[in-house]
């Protein structure tokens, strides 16, 4: 077995080359696994040599970092179309929205799994705006989404809680969009204050933004809120997001779909798995068993 180590210093509280050195390489030597070892040095270097370079000698991608990471490498591997190579996940970012949804936190124990080499068929979503593709595994956000992206982004200083707080200022400062928003074929017109479309559980700093979803059942998952609440009764409902509670409220509309189209008045950019990138109107749609993961 030989495994390719792709790890971010700058992920989350920036622990992860002290993750790498006291519990990855010690346990993979204890397994007596290869490896081979990649620090990125930049903002989007993961997706680079992934989809530049051959790794067809390596039986998995192993990744230390967190869900802007993972994010990098998936799109990385579907320009390279190596999306058969399963991938590792040893968890050092902020929200690790994906690890939240799989479940296990402690890096040994993540280790004892990946070795395992038993891999696991996720989907993944396809999201295609007029010049490109990008790959989502996490969320798709548009409205007040992308501004608690764009907030957030600022705020890294403040670690994970950076998305809670963010959220908070925006529900007293964001602006309703006009958009029209397609389901499935089934079309609606309106002033959309928040739209999610997600992948896993989680977003975030553990919200349980859409807890109906699976990471296997061919389906994303649809959070949206038209401009039909005050500032107020928002405030009231985001602590909700955190056990999930938000989708029981009559002005929160749930949808699970294999395709969505989005074409807003004014065209922005979204926000993609953390990362501000892409711009509508676009249309997603679901890549069945899209990569294979070893957690």
């Amino acid at each position: 077995m030989k495994y390719y180590i792709i790890a971010n210093p700058n992920s989350g509280t920036k622990k992860t080359i002290d993750i790498l050195k006291d519990f990855v390489e010690p346990k993979l030597k204890d397994y007596k696994i290869d490896f081979d070892i990649l620090v990125t040095k930049s903002k989007g270097h993961a997706t680079k040599i992934v989809s530049e370079n051959n790794l067809s000698e390596y039986d998995a991608i192993i990744i230390v970092g967190g869900d802007g990471t993972i994010h990098e490498v998936i799109n990385g591997m579907m320009q390279n179309k190596t999306n058969n190579i399963p991938i590792g996940i040893i968890p050092s970012g902020s929200g690790n929205s994906l690890v939240h949804d799989l479940g296990e936190f402690n890096h040994c124990k993540i280790i004892d799994e990946i070795v395992k080499n038993i891999p696991k068929d996720i989907d993944i979503l396809e999201v295609s705006d007029n010049k490109k593709k990008i790959y989502s595994i996490n969320l798709i956000g548009w409205g007040m989404g992308t501004d608690i992206g764009i907030l957030a982004e600022k705020m890294r200083w403040l670690g994970p809680m950076r998305y809670n707080i963010a959220s908070l200022i925006k529900i007293f400062t964001y602006n309703p969009r006009k958009a029209t928003l397609i389901i499935d074929r089934k079309e609606k017109i309106s002033k959309f204050s928040l739209l999610t479309i997600c992948n896993t559980i989680h977003i975030g700093k553990g919200m349980k933004m859409a807890p109906k979803a699976k990471l296997n059942d061919g389906k994303m998952d649809i959070v949206f809120i038209e401009n039909n609440f005050t500032r107020i009764q928002l405030l009231k409902l985001f602590p909700t997001i955190f056990n999930g509670k938000h989708i029981k409220n009559i002005k929160v509309q749930y949808k699970q779909a294999e395709y969505l189209k989005l074409i807003p008045i004014n065209n922005e950019v979204l926000n993609i798995d953390g990362e501000m990138k892409g711009i509508t109107p676009i249309e997603i749609k679901v890549i069945k068993s899209g990569i294979r993961i070893l957690n």
